[in-house]
């Protein structure tokens, strides 16, 4: 894993010019995919701050006076960026103490998709953690800035991004799917995974996740449908009977895709594979 340390290394070095370089500071991550990276890393050398509490995604933020202060008073504050955490922009784009990864422009980005699965002009899916090679980049852009920060603790940071990446990477090769795998989405989040679990889209109910799906839609995803066997249906939380009746056969199935029940991204990263792996139409 070199090659990421090395990558990283040279794109974030660009950033640390604005850092402040930390006597005894604090790492905050804004949601919880981040901040299990970040814990992660730090193992063993300093306990990370999590902003939001874990069911938090980064479009839901709601900010106390405090969380105010802690986002000014810490060394480092790692974020994902304005087209994930919009309420955030306005507080931490200018800020000098905070990196937003998206700005990093190294990792794999996907476009957003209609809910007919066509990729949409200049759009970008924010949904990058859940790719493990974006996951293990993460891993190593957070290493980085922490060993400028912390040059006597340069080398257990590496060692720990390394280790992050190394058992990944082994729970990757293990629940791979070997046959394609087409799904449904309730909205399309997921398409990070797909590459790893090889998972094929078929459609989603609707593009907003707060949206009910239109009839016309549904119509679609019905005469479109890539089994004449159940289709698995994948939800952040179980669509209505009625819904799930009109789309009939079908298998529906939760995805926590912010891991807000998992104590450590590896596992949360099973648990979400796991539930796509159940799906066997």
């Amino acid at each position: 894993m070199q090659l990421f340390h090395r990558l990283f290394l040279g794109i974030v070095a660009t950033l640390l010019v604005g850092l402040p370089y930390a006597q005894a500071g604090t790492l905050v991550a804004t949601t919880h995919p981040l901040y299990l990276i970040a814990q992660a890393v730090t193992q063993g050398i300093e306990q990370p701050v999590a902003l939001l509490p874990p069911a938090s995604s980064g479009h839901d933020v709601n900010l106390r006076p405090s969380d105010r202060l802690l986002l000014k008073q810490s060394d480092f504050v790692v974020w994902f960026g304005r087209d994930y955490e919009a309420s955030l922009k306005d507080i931490l784009e200018h800020q000098r103490n905070a990196v937003a990864l998206y700005d990093l422009k190294a990792f794999h980005r996907l476009p957003l998709r209609d809910v007919q699965g066509q990729p949409i002009k200049d759009s970008f899916d924010p949904h990058i953690w859940l790719d493990p090679a974006n996951a293990i980049g993460i891993a190593y852009a957070i290493a980085t800035v922490r060993a400028k920060q912390f040059p006597a603790k340069s080398r257990l940071y590496l060692q720990n991004a390394q280790k992050f990446s190394e058992h990944l990477l082994a729970v990757v090769h293990v629940e791979q799917a070997n046959p394609p795998r087409h799904y449904w989405a309730y909205h399309d989040a997921y398409q990070y995974l797909e590459h790893a679990l090889n998972l094929k889209f078929a459609g989603a109910l609707t593009a907003d996740a707060e949206l009910p799906p239109s009839g016309g839609q549904l119509i679609w995803l019905s005469q479109h449908r890539p089994s004449s066997t159940a289709v698995c249906l994948f939800a952040e939380r179980t669509p209505a009977a009625s819904l799930i009746q009109k789309l009939s056969p079908v298998q529906s199935y939760p995805i926590d895709e912010v891991m807000a029940g998992a104590t450590n991204f590896v596992d949360g990263w099973q648990a979400i594979a796991q539930q796509f792996k159940k799906c066997t139409p």
